[in-house]
């Protein structure tokens, strides 16, 4: 019987973080999971404006769960809630002038109702102070492992409320990634997750 040749699975996404986007990667990834596809590693070439912080949060867990090595490069932008989804990698690149940007949580004002009472308005208010620890907790344990400068929890609250940017360099020197360098993607095979792709399905 010959032995199985191991596979890096290849998949570009530049999109929102959404639920419609969760579902679609984590799906697929299960899927391969189930078949005798056999992958070793998944290379994720990332590139996000954010999205919701929910889905984010249940990708970080997702990514540190499954047991395949976890590679990540930032391909220019990795924003709000694409921070913690990048950190849940194992290997974290950024390419030369990659840049992280941190901030509060903020909702849709569809998370309101059209009429709406000081409960709801206190029920939002502890969703989005949820959020904001969950999120600034990931950061501060996923940086301190990497990073040569610490970020503390309290610098990580502080660049939350001032929405701040770390840029290649610092974003090394704080541990959002292990190195600065260009990826090279393989000329087939590679899984495209986009805002055009998801268009087309359904949900």
């Amino acid at each position: 019987m010959a032995e199985q040749i191991p596979k890096v699975q290849h998949i570009w996404c530049s999109t929102a973080i959404t639920k419609k986007m969760e579902d679609v990667l984590v799906g697929f990834i299960c899927s391969q999971a189930q078949s005798s596809v056999g992958i070793s590693e998944y290379i994720v070439y990332l590139s996000t404006l954010g999205g919701s912080p929910f889905s984010a949060v249940n990708l970080y867990n997702f990514i540190k769960a499954i047991p395949q090595k976890t590679t990540v490069y930032n391909m220019g932008n990795v924003y709000s809630a694409g921070v913690p989804f990048f950190l849940g990698f194992q290997n974290r690149i950024g390419v030369p002038d990659c840049s992280f940007m941190i901030h509060q949580t903020t909702l849709p004002r569809t998370a309101l109702p059209e009429q709406f009472n000081l409960f709801d308005l206190d029920t939002q208010k502890a969703t989005l102070l949820s959020a904001d620890d969950t999120t600034q907790k990931i950061i501060q344990k996923e940086t301190a492992r990497k990073g040569t400068k610490s970020l503390t929890l309290s610098a990580i609250k502080k660049a939350f409320q001032n929405t701040t940017t770390y840029l290649a360099v610092e974003a090394q020197k704080y541990g959002f990634i292990d190195k600065i360098e260009l990826p090279k993607l393989p000329e087939a095979g590679v899984m495209y997750l986009t805002d055009q792709h998801l268009a087309t399905l359904p949900g």
